[in-house]
């Protein structure tokens, strides 16, 4: 009997729910290499700025592969190389080697982030592409709030646990892959890289506004959390759990902002100022963060990773809809480039000033900055919506 295989969809969200784990699950874990190895903030944000930067350098590279191998071999191999990579992090039996198995995991990242995009870019059009970027996004939102609490728990016994129960949905994914249908569906991606093509990408209206957005925003996105992790335990002696704990549940405004709001701001024509609105108010929050009351805290990071839900992948599916179909591969590969720039260089930049200026005045600059990106958007979203059907 012929067993039916499943749509591309659900292997887009296992892959979105595995690549998830590459930076949210060790942020619980921060404050721990931070006392065992005895470094200082920025040190400890090599653990994730490392998996970043080989996974900015690792993402044109994969792009490319992409075009070069057929598509399950490619996702099987890349999808390996990141569970492999989480169990090579579990058993190492020092802080180098840990480092070292990061920029492996963070290679096989790339691939994975690029695949979060790009296929359903590939087999969906539309407001059905805006659908599974947005649930994709949905399915990252759901992992940042399981695997915070398991690895926050778990590093109570031993950051190793946390790290071996992260390779679960990475096993699970590698078995789904057989069993998805990947005929093409929407439109071929065996474009060849070449100059020019970069060159009618990134001079395409808007590009470099939405690319420089996704850059900026990608660092904040994940220079918040860390930095908070630090922050907390310095300051008010959390434990690894307790902090899993916020990080979690405040990610649940992920899920809502990207599984739900995103669909129904794009239908309406007020989308604009409902956006300068929730960026002023996360500004505002983020600028004023470090002198909150503690039971604010699950509020301002609730609000912050909503309003990001909804900005993430608004911007990758604005990216996808600028450029020709036929530039789809490279398009995405450029923007999810600009996302990995911006996690590892953007990250190490606010890392580095907190361990000069304090968390206090480092979240103020994030605050402002965050505030200016949402103002820079404003104009490219208020023409998209005049164009609504």
């Amino acid at each position: 009997m012929r067993i039916q295989k499943f749509s591309p969809k659900f292997l887009i969200y296992a892959i979105a729910l595995s690549v998830c784990h590459g930076i949210p699950g060790f942020i619980p874990l921060l404050p721990t290499f931070q006392q065992e190895y005895n470094l200082n903030s920025y040190e400890v944000s090599n653990c994730l700025a490392y998996f970043s930067y080989s996974a900015f350098i690792g993402t044109p590279i994969t792009g490319y592969l992409y075009t070069k191998f057929p598509k399950r071999f490619f996702i099987f191999i890349v999808n390996f190389i990141f569970f492999a990579a989480l169990l090579g992090i579990a058993v190492s039996p020092n802080y180098a080697s840990l480092l070292f198995f990061r920029v492996i995991q963070g290679f096989g990242s790339s691939a994975m982030n690029l695949l979060i995009f790009l296929l359903p870019a590939e087999y969906y059009s539309g407001l059905e592409r805006a659908k599974t970027m947005g649930r994709a996004i949905g399915s990252i939102a759901i992992g940042l709030f399981i695997t915070p609490l398991v690895t926050g728990y778990l590093a109570l016994y031993s950051w190793r646990y946390s790290v071996f129960s992260l390779s679960i949905p990475s096993f699970f994914t590698l078995i789904l892959i057989f069993y998805t249908d990947l005929t093409e569906k929407f439109t071929k991606s065996n474009t060849p890289f070449t100059f020019n093509q970069i060159k009618q990408v990134i001079t395409a209206p808007y590009i470099l506004v939405l690319l420089f957005a996704l850059f900026v925003c990608a660092g904040i996105d994940l220079s918040v959390p860390s930095l908070f992790s630090l922050f907390s335990a310095e300051t008010y002696n959390y434990s690894s759990s307790t902090i899993g704990i916020i990080y979690a549940f405040s990610n649940f405004g992920m899920f809502i902002g990207s599984s739900y709001l995103l669909a129904m701001l794009l239908r309406t024509k007020h989308f604009p100022l409902l956006l300068f609105i929730a960026g002023l108010c996360v500004a505002s929050l983020l600028i004023s963060f470090t002198k909150l009351p503690t039971f604010m805290f699950f509020i301002a990071f609730f609000v912050f990773f909503c309003l990001d839900g909804i900005l993430n992948p608004y911007l990758n599916y604005s990216i996808s809809n600028g450029i020709p179909t036929a530039l789809l591969t490279i398009g995405i590969t450029i923007s999810a480039t600009f996302f990995r720039a911006g996690q590892g260089f953007v990250t190490a930049f606010f890392a580095y000033l907190s361990n000069i200026i304090g968390y206090n005045l480092t979240y103020i600059l994030m605050g402002t900055v965050y505030f200016i990106i949402i103002v820079l958007l404003i104009p490219y979203v208020h023409k998209q919506q005049k164009n609504l059907p």
